[in-house]
């Protein structure tokens, strides 16, 4: 899968979870409305939002996270690392991440299937039915490290991509 094809993927997964954020604050506003002022609360909304406006608005943009490179970092003695130990760390780093959503995705693919052979529902004023929203976990986590892995195949193959994931771009050059 080349650049485009995954950015525009998890771009898309982006826009979904912001829909579904959406979706959400019309949802509970609906409800607090509906209690306050007619005395009828939306029957499940705490059920709903549990499980699938928050699962899926949280999970759904990992790859997109990954792909650009923005989740939380701490950098300190990483800019302070000669250029070929900073390729290496980040070898590591991509590596280990890759591996942990791979053994994460593989855990929560069987809690997935459990969950829907079981036909799980969750009962609360009604019953909803949760076993749909257990996939967005394995399916995030695997795009997410397939992009972990696309990482590393380029830190390994490309000079440039290398300069780009270590920040190592000669500054004179305008790279950065």
């Amino acid at each position: 899968m080349d650049r485009r094809a995954m950015k525009w993927l998890s771009e898309r997964l982006v826009d979904l979870s912001a829909l579904l954020l959406l979706a959400m604050m019309i949802h509970v506003c609906a409800d607090v409305f509906m209690k306050y002022v007619a005395n009828r609360p939306i029957q499940g909304t705490l059920e709903v939002v549990s499980y699938y406006y928050m699962v899926w608005a949280v999970f759904f943009p990992l790859a997109f996270v990954e792909l650009t490179r923005s989740a939380v970092a701490v950098d300190i003695f990483f800019n302070m690392m000669p250029k070929f130990m900073k390729v290496a760390c980040m070898a590591l780093v991509l590596a280990v991440c890759a591996a942990t959503y791979a053994g994460l995705s593989y855990i929560t693919w069987a809690d997935a299937l459990r969950s829907f052979s079981r036909n799980e529902v969750v009962m609360g004023p009604v019953a909803v039915v949760v076993w749909p929203s257990r996939f967005v976990l394995p399916i995030s986590f695997a795009l997410a490290g397939f992009v972990c892995l696309w990482h590393f195949g380029r830190l390994c193959l490309d000079s440039r991509a290398r300069d780009d994931l270590t920040g190592s771009a000669d500054l004179n050059e305008g790279t950065l």
